[in-house]
């Protein structure tokens, strides 16, 4: 049981570069919000920089996970001559982009209180719904960023496998492989099928002093999601075991 934690530390230390320059990135963009809210004596711009920097964080596990493999792809045969399985050593990188991501956003959502909130407080039929819809975003922001974070780990090890096969062509069957993949799956959400399977137990936020529109969801569809990020998990996991050791 004690492993694990020190398989997490170690791929934190791997990674550790990347997440204290993203937390000093965060303040950067918190300074460039002040600044450009003085500069233009407009308040909303500074809603621009910070809503771009939220949207950034959807890669932000797949490049932690990334950063992590290309590391270990340095020294591929001491990694997996682990003693634990694939699945654990997979596990404790997606686990650490995780940690990672939460906090970077936890730190941009207070440093956006500390900035907006003063500016704002005479609107007050506006705030609970700015933050309310933060709380909305942010959950799917980590989401999205999860599940390319699982796609980034099955082409890798589709690539570790091919690379003993096919050599220098590997990178191009791999990217074949993703947009064939990426392809089909958009087929796939467009067909009845799909409708029948995922859109099911809709849910709907509304934002009424935010957005016209409420924004619909369905449980289905996260269902859907989550089936997919396990079975690439799973599937990465079986390729590591048995292809890319083998």
């Amino acid at each position: 049981m004690r492993q694990w934690p020190a398989l997490f530390i170690k791929d934190f230390k791997l990674t550790r570069a990347v997440f204290f320059i993203g937390l000093v990135m965060n303040v950067c963009i918190a300074v460039l919000t002040i600044f450009l809210e003085r500069a233009a004596e407009d308040s909303l711009l500074m809603f621009v920089p910070l809503a771009i920097a939220v949207a950034l964080h959807v890669v932000y596990v797949p490049l932690i996970v990334v950063m992590g493999l290309k590391s270990e792809g340095n020294h591929l045969h001491l990694w997996l001559n682990n003693p634990q399985s694939a699945s654990r050593l997979l596990l404790s990188k997606i686990a650490n982009g995780l940690m990672m991501t939460v906090i970077s956003l936890a730190l941009l959502y207070a440093l956006s209180r500390l900035l907006i909130e003063p500016k704002f407080s005479l609107i007050e039929p506006y705030w609970t719904d700015t933050w309310r819809m933060g709380w909305f975003v942010f959950p799917h922001i980590i989401w999205i960023s999860i599940m390319l974070g699982a796609w980034v780990m099955a082409l890798w090890a589709l690539y570790q496998y091919l690379k003993l096969r096919i050599g220098r062509w590997s990178w191009a069957a791999v990217a074949g492989a993703a947009v064939i993949t990426e392809g089909l799956n958009a087929l796939f959400k467009t067909s009845d099928l799909y409708r029948i399977v995922a859109e099911w137990g809709g849910i709907t936020y509304k934002f009424p002093s935010v957005l016209t529109d409420p924004i619909q969801t369905y449980a289905g569809g996260y269902v859907y999601d989550l089936i997919l990020i396990v079975g690439l998990f799973i599937l990465t996991a079986w390729l590591v075991d048995n292809k890319v050791e083998g």
